[in-house]
């Protein structure tokens, strides 16, 4: 089952910073469509726009998570955030997380109002979406908790390379990752954007490969994504972003989604390589107090950018698997009522 249909949508979203902007996506739809598909809106990390989701190298295949889902007969909709990728940027020094979270909701929204309705575009029939899941790495991740705690955007979220206790990013020593994490003690959810700095704070980060990357990524891969500038993007790749919003800053400080986390009442997959940003995944389900059905994956060999690391099928393959489960326990549950 491949995919029949890559369609970029640019969608106009509120912006309470600043009036309004736009979000671009792109959906990726499946050659036969079922009846009530899932639908899954993927959100790409800091410094990676939605490329991230659709990797492809010349001498490599298998590096698309657009494609593995599409073949299960998933939509994929890759979203670039609200400064972020081709969305617009003009407003990054001010725009707020909620800004960010907000503006996703209604662009989620709108194209799911677009698929139902048969407009989203003239190659893709009118669809009835069956479960529509939020997934998102590293910064998505985090904005995918905030998205569901505010706006309830989904019937569940995958959280993935995101920690709801304290996002800190592994360092070659213990020593190493305790001074990263001292470094960004002093911001919170409530500093202001104009007072953070995406450079300054990036020059603190001693190392971005090994948190990054595992040894046994090819070094052509790697050597691309590190091209352009890293994590500060000048040329950045398909899947990479010249930009990142101020306010991302802070989502290295402990507790940053500890409010919409605690809202979420649907289903959570939380998603970590056995080198990423959670200190302790067996921890992390407490910070979703009122959801009733959490599952943590840790994938081995994989470090915090998940889709290029050689055991990547092993979490996209949980994705799909987890999906089907609670979409299955949705619908009988909806039945015995």
């Amino acid at each position: 089952m491949g995919r029949a249909y890559t369609v970029t949508v640019p969608v106009d979203v509120p912006r309470a910073a600043s009036g309004r902007g736009h979000i671009v996506a792109t959906v990726a739809a499946p050659a036969r469509i079922g009846p009530a598909p899932t639908i899954v809106f993927a959100l790409p990390g800091g410094g990676y726009a939605r490329g991230y989701f659709d990797l492809h190298f010349a001498a490599h295949a298998g590096y698309s998570q657009a494609e593995h889902h599409v073949g299960h007969g998933v939509f994929l909709v890759a979203m670039d955030h609200l400064g972020v990728g081709d969305s617009s940027i003009d407003a990054n020094d001010h725009l707020t997380i909620e800004d960010i979270a907000a503006a996703n909701d209604a662009a989620a929204r709108e194209i799911l109002r677009r698929l139902r309705t048969g407009a989203l575009d003239p190659s893709l029939p009118a669809v009835a979406p069956g479960f529509v899941v939020g997934t998102g790495q590293s910064m998505g991740g985090g904005v995918t908790i905030i998205m569901q705690g505010r706006h309830r955007t989904y019937d569940a979220i995958a959280p993935l390379g995101y920690s709801p206790r304290h996002t800190s990013l592994p360092q070659r020593s213990p020593a190493m990752r305790e001074a990263l994490k001292a470094a960004f003690a002093g911001v919170s959810r409530r500093t202001p954007p104009a007072a953070l700095s995406v450079p300054r704070s990036s020059a603190q980060v001693p190392d971005f490969l090994y948190p990054f990357h595992c040894e046994d990524v090819p070094r052509d891969i790697v050597a691309a994504d590190l091209a352009g500038g890293y994590p500060l993007r000048e040329t950045p790749p398909p899947w990479g972003s010249r930009t990142v919003p101020r306010c991302v800053v802070a989502m290295m400080s402990k507790g940053y989604v500890e409010e919409e986390a605690a809202a979420v009442d649907v289903p959570v997959l939380l998603g970590f390589g056995e080198r990423d940003v959670s200190e302790d995944p067996s921890q992390e389900p407490g910070m979703f107090p009122h959801s009733r059905d959490i599952s943590v994956f840790v994938v081995s060999n994989m470090a915090h950018m998940h889709n290029f690391a050689s055991t990547r099928g092993l979490l996209w393959d949980r994705i799909v698997d987890w999906m089907d489960a609670v979409r299955r326990t949705a619908e009988r549950a909806a039945g015995a009522r």
